[in-house]
C-alpha cells in the first residue's frame, strides 16, 4: 500500500463526509490526536481541494482500525459506475477484465486460490462485456471462457463474433414475399425487385409523400406478379417503410427541380476566411422585410422594409428602417439614400457585394461613387448569383436579428400566413406607437447586436471589439463629404434652352444663366436619388454655370407675371451689352476696303486661241443692243401714250353720266 493518501480515500473507506476527514487533518496540523492518533498531514497542490491545494495523510499516523480498513478498500476491486455512452462503457469492461486477468494470472491452474479468484469475481455485478450498457453476474465457467479466449484471441474475444452471413442479403424483396414465391415456385425474383425499386425511385423524384409512395409501390408488385401468370394473397405484397425510404435519395432530382432555394441551401459549399479582412473591405448589402406589424396609418404599408449594409471583416450592421406607402416597393433612391447615409458614418468601401434585384440599378454608378477613395480600376462592385443565399454573410446575421426580434411586441414570424398571435383566432398584436418609436427600436437591437460576441469567424469577439481590435492596429476610415455623392449618383445630359426654359421629367425650368445664355444647349446634371429643388448647369466645358429652379406659372393678367416678363427682358438686354462691351468694335466698311486692296490680284491669262462670231451673229448682236439714249426715248414714248388713253377714258365715262 502506498504511504500517503488522499483525505477523499479515507473518507470513502470510513463512509464519512470529505469535510469531517478534512477536520481531523487540521486538528492533526495544529499537534491534537484523532482517535487516539496524531495525524501526521501536508499540502500537495493538485486537484481535489480548494484554490488548487490538497491535504495527504501519511498512512502510518492514521489509527490502526483505520489503516485496516483503508487496506481492504483499496485492495478491493472497484464498484463499476454506470456507464453513460459506448466509450466509458467499454473503458468500465476493460477496467475490471484487466482486474481479473491479473488476479487469475497471479495464481496457478487448478489450484484453491484460482478458484477461490474466480468465486470472488463472479459474485460481483460487471459491466456486460456485450456493450449493453448494463450490469450482471458472471459464472465460474463463463469467467473461464473469457480468461481462454483472451489467451487465444487477445482483446478481441470481449467483441461480440460476428455472424457468417454478415453482410450479405437474406431477402430479395421482402421476407413474406421471398417465400410465398418459392412456395408457388415464382422465379426471377431479382427482376421483380428491379421494376418495383425503379417504380419507388421514379415517385421519388415526382415528390411524392412517403406513404403514397408505399401504397402504390404494393400495388405495382401486385401488378407485376399478375403479369407472371400468379395471384397474390392479400398482404403477401406489402411493402415495408424501409424498403420506400432507403431510395429517397431520388428526392434530391425533385429538389433541384422545384425548389432550387432548398436546393442551394443544402448545396456544399466552401468555407472562407476573414483573416487579413480589415474593416470596409467588403461591404455586403441587402433588402430584407420586418416581420413586424405596424400600426395602422392611412396611405401607408403595416410592413417595414430594412435595408442593411454589412462589413464582412466586424460584422457590423447599418440598417435603414423605410416605411413604404401602399402600393410601392423598395427604389433605387431608397438604397442610394441609405447607402450615403452608411458611407458618411462608416467611411468609403473599398467593394460592395450586392444582389440583382431591380433596387440595386444604382450599381452602375458605384465605379463613379468609388473614384473618390481613389478605387479607380479595381474590382469595386460584385453581384451575387441568383439564388445563392449562402454566399451572402449577411444572411446569417439575419438569422441572428429574428431572435433578437422574436421578443418585441408586433413580431409576426417570417411566415405571415402563420403569424404569431397573443390569442388564438384573433389578428396579431402591432406594434403600438408611432413610426420613429418604431426605427429607434429596432436601432437599439442593432446596437444590442453589435455587442454581443459571436463564434464562427469572430472567434467568440463582438462586432463592436472586433472594430475597435482594428482601429487600434491602426486601421483608419475614407471619409467622404456628403456633396461628393451628389455628382457621383447623377447622369449628365444635353437639353435646348427654348425661351429662356429647359425641360426636364416634364416639368420646365429656369433661371437667370439660362435666360442670358446666347447658346441654344445647356448640360443638366439629373439626379438618381432624390428629387432635387434646383438643377446643376453645365456648360460645353463642363464649368458650372449655374442652378436652374422650376419654373413659376402666373395667371392670365397678373401684373407679377408682366414685371416678371419686364424683368427677364432687361435681364437679356443687360447680357447683350455685357457681351457687347467684352469685344472690340470693327469698322466694317474700312475692313472690306483694306482688305480688297490688300487682297492678292490675279494675274492676267496669255491667250492661247480665240473664237470669233459669224457675219449673222454679229447682225443678231447689234440688233440686240440698244443705245441708252433711244431706250430712254422709247420708254419715254410709251408712257406719255398710256396717260393719253387714261384721260380720254375719264371723259368718255364722265359724259355717259351726264346723260
Amino acid at each position: 500500500m502506498k504511504n500517503w493518501v488522499t483525505i477523499a480515500e479515507v473518507a470513502a473507506s470510513l463512509s464519512l463526509s470529505r469535510q469531517a476527514v478534512e477536520k481531523a487533518c487540521l486538528r492533526g496540523k495544529e499537534g491534537k490526536s484523532w482517535r487516539g492518533a496524531r495525524l501526521v498531514v501536508r499540502t500537495v497542490s493538485g486537484r481535489g481541494g480548494k484554490a488548487g491545494v490538497q491535504y495527504q495523510v501519511r498512512v502510518d499516523s492514521l489509527p490502526i482500525d483505520v489503516r485496516e480498513r483503508l487496506k481492504a478498500h483499496l485492495n478491493a476491486p472497484s464498484t463499476p459506475v454506470s456507464p453513460r455512452t459506448f466509450a466509458t462503457h467499454f473503458d468500465a469492461v476493460l477496467e475490471w477484465f484487466s482486474r481479473f486477468v491479473e488476479g487469475v494470472e497471479a495464481t496457478k491452474e487448478g489450484t484453491v486460490a484460482r478458484a477461490n479468484v474466480l468465486r470472488a469475481w463472479s459474485e460481483k455485478k460487471l459491466p456486460d462485456v456485450k456493450g449493453s450498457g448494463t450490469f450482471r453476474c458472471y459464472s465460474m465457467r463463463t469467467l473461464n471462457r473469457f480468461l481462454a479466449d483472451y489467451q487465444r484471441n487477445g482483446v478481441r474475444a470481449l467483441g461480440r463474433a460476428k455472424r457468417n452471413d454478415h453482410r450479405t442479403k437474406r431477402t430479395i424483396v421482402t421476407a413474406k414475399f421471398d417465400a410465398w414465391a418459392r412456395d408457388v415456385g415464382l422465379e426471377n425474383l431479382a427482376a421483380i425487385e428491379e421494376a418495383l425499386k425503379a417504380r419507388i425511385r421514379g415517385w421519388h423524384k415526382a415528390w411524392e409523400s412517403i406513404s403514397a409512395i408505399r401504397l402504390d409501390a404494393a400495388r405495382h408488385l401486385e401488378k407485376l406478379v399478375r403479369e407472371r401468370g400468379f395471384e397474390p394473397p392479400n398482404g403477401v405484397c406489402d411493402i415495408p417503410l424501409h424498403i420506400v425510404k432507403a431510395e429517397c435519395e431520388y428526392r434530391t432530382v425533385a429538389k433541384l427541380k422545384k425548389d432550387r432555394k432548398a436546393w442551394q441551401d443544402s448545396a456544399p459549399a466552401i468555407r472562407r476566411t476573414i483573416d487579413g479582412l480589415a474593416p470596409m473591405d467588403v461591404i455586403v448589402g441587402d433588402v430584407h422585410p420586418l416581420d413586424f406589424l405596424l400600426p395602422e396609418v392611412d396611405g401607408f404599408q403595416r410592413y417595414a422594409k430594412a435595408i442593411c449594409w454589412l462589413d464582412v471583416a466586424t460584422k457590423r450592421l447599418w440598417m435603414t428602417v423605410v416605411f413604404l406607402p401602399k402600393g410601392i416597393g423598395i427604389r433605387n433612391a431608397h438604397v442610394i439614400a441609405s447607402f450615403m447615409e452608411m458611407a458618411s458614418a462608416w467611411g468609403l468601401p473599398k467593394t460592395l457585394y450586392l444582389d440583382n434585384g431591380s433596387e440595386y440599378n444604382f450599381a452602375e454608378f458605384i465605379p463613379d461613387a468609388m473614384k473618390l477613395a481613389g478605387n479607380d480600376g479595381e474590382r469595386v462592385l460584385i453581384h451575387a448569383k441568383p439564388y445563392n443565399a449562402r454566399a451572402k454573410a449577411i444572411e446569417g446575421v439575419f438569422a441572428i436579428l429574428r431572435h433578437y426580434f422574436a421578443k418585441l411586441p408586433g413580431y409576426i414570424g417570417g411566415d405571415r400566413m402563420k403569424s404569431k398571435v397573443a390569442n388564438v383566432g384573433k389578428a396579431p398584436v402591432d406594434t403600438g406607437g408611432t413610426f420613429e418609436q418604431f426605427r429607434e427600436v429596432c436601432g437599439a437591437i442593432v446596437t444590442q447586436y453589435h455587442a454581443l460576441p459571436q463564434r464562427g469567424q469572430l472567434k467568440g469577439l463582438s462586432p463592436t471589439e472586433a472594430y475597435n481590435r482594428a482601429v487600434r492596429g491602426g486601421w483608419h476610415m475614407t471619409e467622404v463629404d456628403p456633396d461628393a455623392f451628389f455628382t457621383a449618383f447623377s447622369t449628365r445630359e444635353a437639353r435646348v434652352i427654348k425661351n429662356g426654359y429647359i425641360a426636364v421629367g416634364g416639368r420646365f425650368w429656369t433661371c437667370s444663366e439660362l435666360r442670358e445664355r446666347i447658346s441654344d444647349r445647356v448640360t443638366v446634371l439629373i439626379p438618381k436619388f432624390e428629387q432635387w429643388d434646383r438643377l446643376p448647369l453645365e456648360d460645353e466645358r463642363g464649368n458650372l454655370i449655374g442652378f436652374a429652379e422650376e419654373a413659376v406659372e402666373y395667371r392670365y393678367l397678373d401684373p407679377a407675371g408682366a414685371r416678371a416678363s419686364e424683368k427677364q427682358q432687361r435681364e437679356r438686354v443687360a447680357a447683350v451689352r455685357r457681351l457687347d462691351r467684352s469685344a472690340p468694335d470693327i469698322d466694317v466698311v474700312g475692313e472690306v476696303l483694306a482688305l480688297a486692296n490688300t487682297a492678292p490680284k490675279m494675274l492676267p491669262a496669255p491667250i492661247g486661241a480665240r473664237v470669233t462670231a459669224s457675219d449673222s451673229a454679229r447682225a443678231i448682236a447689234r440688233g440686240v443692243k440698244e443705245n441708252p439714249k433711244v431706250k430712254r426715248a422709247r420708254e419715254d414714248a410709251v408712257r406719255e401714250m398710256e396717260a393719253a388713253f387714261d384721260e380720254d377714258f375719264i371723259r368718255r365715262i364722265q359724259g355717259a353720266k351726264q346723260q
